[in-house]
């Protein structure tokens, strides 16, 4: 038996590179809403993504769009497809998902498909965005990603998690008018004039992961985390 219906499937955006092409994880999690959509499980999905907060340059085209058109070419129907052009982070993806789609047609069952590694924070987020009026599911995408680097994700996840959770964790589930105040006066990926900038962003999370360093010193994670910054 197929999975009972829902609304929606939520497909999140993880980047799209300079000349417009989706990267690998974005990929699987079409590939992954794609068979969620052909076993009856929603009879949309809402595409969510236009680029990363950290992000100086924009790429050709949204995340969103690249991720509607790997749906197309799996044999999704383009009446099925909805696209969420304006977030650049999991805040705003839930954020305008809500206001745009769900809110104005009554949408209250939701599934959200992003990467494996992303769910736990991804659900935080979704609660803290939506409340507990809603009905919200989540459906991993397998990274396949080798240990280390799977380790390296986890990490990262929890000092991102930390600093969210400093940030936003004042703010009551679902409350609108503290969130729209955090979108469009504090947060940087919004605000015209953004009371936190998105170098105190990648300071906070830099001091956080030294916080949680091991005892040796040694930072925990891989070196792959010098040379990344925070995806929100």
């Amino acid at each position: 038996m197929p999975p009972s219906r829902a609304d929606a499937l939520v497909v999140l955006g993880r980047g799209v590179d300079p000349d417009g092409a989706l990267p690998m994880l974005a990929k699987q999690r079409v590939e992954r809403a794609a068979e969620l959509y052909a076993w009856g499980v929603a009879p949309r999905m809402i595409f969510s993504g236009r680029c990363s907060l950290m992000t100086e340059v924009a790429p050709l085209r949204t995340e969103a769009a690249a991720m509607a058109e790997h749906a197309l070419s799996l044999g999704v129907p383009k009446r099925a497809v909805l696209l969420e052009e304006e977030s650049r982070d999991t805040i705003g993806n839930a954020y305008f998902v809500l206001r745009r789609f769900l809110e104005p047609n009554d949408w209250m069952s939701i599934r959200v498909v992003t990467s494996d590694f992303h769910i736990q924070r991804t659900a935080w987020v979704f609660q803290k965005v939506l409340g507990l009026g809603y009905d919200v599911a989540f459906s991993p995408s397998p990274s396949e990603l080798d240990h280390g680097t799977i380790a390296a994700r986890a990490r990262e996840e929890s000092d991102i998690s930390t600093f969210l959770m400093d940030w936003l964790g004042s703010i009551p589930d679902g409350d609108p008018i503290a969130l729209a105040r955090l979108i469009w006066q504090e947060h940087p990926g919004y605000a015209p004039d953004p009371t936190i900038s998105k170098a105190d962003i990648q300071s906070r999370v830099a001091e956080i992961a030294r916080m949680h360093r091991s005892a040796d010193g040694v930072p925990r994670g891989h070196r792959m985390r010098q040379g990344r910054i925070a995806e929100l």
